[in-house]
Formats: C-alpha cells, sequence, structure tokens
C-alpha cells in the first residue's frame, strides 16, 4: 500500500511512521514538509492513500484537501490529522472530501492501519455511487431512441453554451428543426416505422454538426441544434441549409420510401434575449412561420414575426368560441347566366365579424382554421347557413325560383372528415332544400391525398344530385386526370385567365380552349374573376355558363344581396 503523508511537523511524521509500521503491512510511505510539495508528488504519484495535516505553513490543510478532490490529482482516500479537537473543523473537513479525521495524539498503529483500511472503502463506496449518479444522470439528460441529448440535456447544455457565449463574446444560435406531417408517417406506416425515420434523422443529421455544437432531440420530431462561435448569422443559415439538404435523399422503409422535408427556426443570441428558454422561444417562433411559408424552408426570429405569429396565437384562441357567439357570418356574390344575365345563384362566403378587429376576409383566418382543425366546424356552419338562407329566399321570393343554386367551398380537411355525408344530408333535410340547389366547390389540392376516400366520398356526394364544382380549373398539375377520376359536373376558369382578356392573345386563346375542353365533356362552366363588360362578353360568347366577379357585386351580406337582387330585381344585360 502507497501512503502519501503532508505534515510540517518532522516529529508527528515520525510518530506516524512509527504507528503505521506497528500494522506488519506491506507499505510505502512518501512524506511532504509543505502543501506545495504534498500536491507535486500527489500529481506525480499514485497513491492509496494521503494523510494531509490540517495545518501547514504554506496553505491551509482544507484547501489543499479541495485541490487534492478537484480532480486533477487522481482518485485516493483522504484522511485528516489535527491536534484540535473541534467537531466543527471535522465537519468540515469531511464535508470537503475527507473520509476520515483524526486526532494525532489519539494515532497508533492498529487505529490508524483501521481508519487507513475504512477510509479506502468509503472513498470506494463514494466513487461508485458517484458514478452510479454520472450514469443516472446521463441517462436523464439522453434521448433512449436516437442517443442525442434530450430536453434537460438540451437546456443545462445551452445554460452553460450562453454563458461560454457572453464572456467571450462569440456568437451562438439555436437552430429548431421539426419534421413536416410526421405525424402521417406514424398513422398510415405505424410507430415503429416512424421510430426507424427518426433514428436514421438523427444519425444524418448528426453528420453536419461541427466540433463543439450541441445536438438535440427535444421530443416526437423536434430537434434542435446549439451552434456557438458565430462570426456572423449567415453561418446559421448556411447550417439550416444543409440540415435541410441532408433530408432529402429518400428514406428507405421495408414497406415504403419516403420524402421527408423540415422547417427550420433560427433565433440568434442578442440582447433582446433574457433566458434560454426565451431563445428557444423565438427559433419556435421562426419555425412556425416557415411551416406557414410552405415548410421544407428556415426562418430567422425577429420581432417583427414574433408579434405576427402572437396575433395568429390569439386568433387560434379566441376562434374556438366564435361559432358559439355567432361572430362568423356568410356573404354571397351573386352568380349570373351568361346568356340571358338573370340571376343563376350565389357563392357563399364567410367572413368573421371579430369583435376586436372587425370584418376579417377568409385569408386572414381559414389558414389557421385548416390548421387546427376547426375548419370541419365552421364549414359546417357555412354549410348549414348558406342552405337555410337560400331556403328562405325561395320561399319568399318564388317568382325567382329558376333553379338557383348555392355554391359553397369545401375544404381539403372537411373532404377527409368522415361525417361530411351527414352533414350535407342534414343541412339539406333540415331546410328542406333539393340536393340540385347545392353546389361544393373543391379544389385540386384536396384531391392530392387519399384518392380513394375522395373518391368514394364525391361519388355518394353526386349520387345525391350534388353538383361537385372544380374551383381554380387550368392552375392545377394533373386537372385532365382529376376530371376523369371524381365525378365533377361544373368547372371554375381560374381568374388569372379571365384578368387578360383582350391583353394577350396567346392567352384569349388559351382561355377558348380550355372552354372547349369542357363543353366537350358536358361541363357547366363558371368564369369568376368578371371586373369588365369586355371580359363578361367574351366569356358569354365563347360559351361559359356561367358569369361571376367584382362586375356584378363583390360579396355582399345576406342583407344587402336581398335588397340588390331579388327586392330590386337586378338584371345585367347592360
Amino acid at each position: 500500500m502507497r501512503i502519501l503523508l503532508i505534515d510540517d511537523d518532522e516529529l508527528d511524521r515520525v510518530a506516524v511512521i512509527r504507528a503505521l509500521k506497528q500494522s506488519g503491512l506491506m507499505l510505502d510511505i512518501r512524506q511532504c514538509a509543505t502543501a506545495a510539495a504534498g500536491l507535486k508528488v500527489a500529481a506525480e504519484e499514485h497513491f492509496d492513500a494521503i494523510l494531509l495535516d490540517y495545518r501547514l505553513p504554506d496553505q491551509d490543510g482544507v484547501e489543499v484537501l479541495q485541490r487534492l478532490r478537484s480532480g486533477a490529482f487522481g482518485h485516493v482516500a483522504i484522511l485528516m490529522l489535527s491536534r484540535q479537537e473541534d467537531p466543527a473543523v471535522a465537519e468540515q473537513c469531511l464535508e470537503a472530501g475527507a473520509q476520515d479525521f483524526l486526532l494525532k495524539d489519539e494515532v497508533d498503529g492498529r487505529r490508524l492501519t483501521r481508519a487507513i483500511c475504512q477510509a479506502r472503502q468509503r472513498y470506494s463506496m463514494e466513487e461508485a455511487l458517484k458514478a452510479s449518479h454520472e450514469k443516472l444522470r446521463a441517462l436523464s439528460e439522453h434521448d433512449s431512441l436516437t442517443g442525442l441529448l434530450n430536453r434537460r440535456g438540451f437546456e443545462v447544455t445551452l445554460n452553460v453554451a450562453m454563458e461560454n457565449s457572453l464572456r467571450k463574446q462569440k456568437g451562438l444560435a439555436v437552430l429548431l428543426l421539426d419534421i413536416d406531417d410526421f405525424k402521417s408517417i406514424n398513422d398510415t406506416l405505424g410507430h415503429s416505422s416512424g421510430d426507424a425515420v427518426l433514428i436514421e434523422i438523427a444519425r444524418r443529421l448528426k453528420l453536419m454538426v461541427r466540433a463543439g455544437d450541441s445536438f438535440c432531440r427535444l421530443g416526437g420530431d423536434e430537434f434542435v441544434l446549439i451552434t456557438n462561435n458565430l462570426e456572423h448569422e449567415e453561418q446559421a443559415s448556411l447550417l439550416a441549409e444543409r440540415l435541410i439538404g441532408v433530408l432529402r435523399e429518400p428514406f428507405i422503409l421495408t414497406s415504403a420510401e419516403l420524402m421527408i422535408t423540415a422547417s427550420v427556426g433560427i433565433a440568434v443570441l442578442d440582447c433582446s434575449t433574457k433566458n434560454s428558454s426565451d431563445l428557444l422561444n423565438h427559433a419556435d417562433v421562426a419555425m412556425y412561420r416557415a411551416k406557414q411559408d410552405g415548410r421544407n424552408r428556415f426562418r430567422f426570429y425577429s420581432e417583427k414575426l414574433h408579434a405576427a405569429v402572437q396575433h395568429i396565437t390569439t386568433l387560434k384562441r379566441e376562434m374556438h368560441t366564435a361559432i358559439s357567439n355567432q361572430e362568423f357570418v356568410v356573404y354571397y356574390q351573386p352568380q349570373f347566366d351568361a346568356q340571358d344575365r338573370k340571376l343563376a345563384g350565389m357563392e357563399a362566403l364567410v367572413r368573421w365579424n371579430h369583435p376586436r378587429l372587425g370584418l376579417l376576409a377568409p385569408s386572414d383566418f381559414i389558414p389557421i382554421a385548416e390548421n387546427t382543425g376547426l375548419i370541419v366546424d365552421i364549414g359546417n356552419w357555412v354549410l348549414r347557413e348558406s342552405c337555410r338562407q337560400l331556403s328562405v329566399w325561395l320561399n319568399r321570393y318564388p317568382e325567382f325560383d329558376r333553379n338557383l343554386t348555392v355554391s359553397v367551398n369545401l375544404s381539403p380537411i372537411q373532404l377527409e372528415h368522415a361525417s361530411l355525408i351527414q352533414d350535407v344530408r342534414e343541412a339539406l333535410s333540415s331546410n328542406y332544400l333539393a340536393p340540385h340547389r347545392l353546389e361544393l366547390e373543391i379544389t385540386e389540392s384536396s384531391l392530392i391525398g387519399d384518392q380513394g376516400r375522395a373518391v368514394a366520398t364525391l361519388s355518394e356526394l353526386a349520387s345525391r344530385n350534388i353538383i361537385l364544382s372544380l374551383d381554380d380549373f387550368g392552375t392545377g398539375y394533373s386537372s385532365m386526370h382529376h376530371l376523369k377520376l371524381f365525378p365533377i359536373k361544373e368547372l371554375k376558369i381560374d381568374r388569372e385567365f379571365v384578368s387578360t382578356i383582350g391583353i394577350n392573345c396567346e392567352s384569349d386563346r388559351l382561355l377558348i380552349a380550355m372552354i372547349r375542353f369542357a363543353q366537350a365533356l358536358s361541363l357547366k362552366i363558371v368564369a369568376e374573376g368578371i371586373e369588365t363588360k369586355e371580359q363578361a362578353d367574351f366569356c358569354a360568347f365563347n360559351g361559359c355558363t356561367i358569369l361571376q366577379g367584382y362586375y356584378y357585386s363583390k360579396p355582399i351580406s345576406a342583407a344587402e344581396f336581398e335588397a340588390n337582387f331579388f327586392t330590386h330585381s337586378r338584371v345585367h344585360t347592360e
């Protein structure tokens, strides 16, 4: 057993050495008279135990103890020796890391040897416990699926990184990465496939991480990168592009080949950031905007962006009670027969009569409603209200019964919802409205998902004599395929083609070709976006069935619509 004795009193050293030799153990004893010498020897050689005097001429014994316990001198059991019997001093030494505290006057061979052996055992137990705690800490700070730091590990690492950044005056950024539409992978392929994808995502992203940076999985499909020592913000944007780019290669599973994209929010440490929580929240705000802007991209946080996201968050919260508070209203835009220019129907367009912000257009809240799923309730309310209003007008003005129809926009979310057919049936039956009076407008984007389910749903609606209209015709990438696959009876030519009438001959010929194509399929043709008499006449002359646009009227309230087109019976023949 190798023992280091650090004591400035030569007589005390002799007494201790004599007592140790009485034990009969094989001992190798080194002596030092000062703290400096003892620390030097402890750093250079390995010892099983150190006997340390509480009082040393060049340094306090507790300070020496603390340095020995700092980790720079290896693993060793330490016993403090003192001539002073003071419980407070003994407690101080034990708290500083000593395994035992002995009075020099009571030291004998047997007692000293036993104390050293017990100190070594206690030290071994302490080290085992410490290792166990470190292992538990590591487990608690790492994600079991990917091996990356988890949220707790991220918070600890970010706090340290922020302190270093501020002290060294070096740039720091947090990049929050969220996998786009990851839920669909779990829903369609199962959670085991989802886990396999997450493991592969983590593997790829780790390859992009620089030395000194930290990569974490916050949970679910959210990952975050802490990048240090930035010279300028462009470095963060380049890193975001690399993270997004490394996911472009297909993910191959046993049952499928997947294309994965991600949205990234970037927050840079600056004077507006008070703590690590703020920095992560800022990155979250930026990531949310990246999602809103079309996904598969990155966005930087800014105060303006934060205000915009707060506005959206507030609208989300207020939207939950907007229906029950009767804040939504339906506006109607008239549709006219292209030949006699008499009223043929109307398109129902929802507005939000917000108590604080005033009248909001669909573009201000429909994307939020679709994102939260509230579009199902809002859309169903618009459906019921539109059917009710048309029924009222038909009963009140029977002379207008020229097969007037009401056209209602159908969200892709509604089309996927299991209650759609029942909702339509109830809206019609509760208002005693014939099915052919209702037109449901769908966009091509709503037909791209589960086409089998969409075909079944739309076929069921069509079999009940409900008219299905394809909105924004000409702007989708697969219009021909959709007309073949789905029971569409009406095409709405997008305003983009109407707006160029008389300006561009090529555009005019394209519009005429689209009309001829629809006529060949015996489809009803609606030209929307009519703003001038020339546009109206051109569309009517070339075979459009219905005309709609600001030339006739902007969308107006039910009361205005009734006054303008029923009470005063406008006919547009000019």
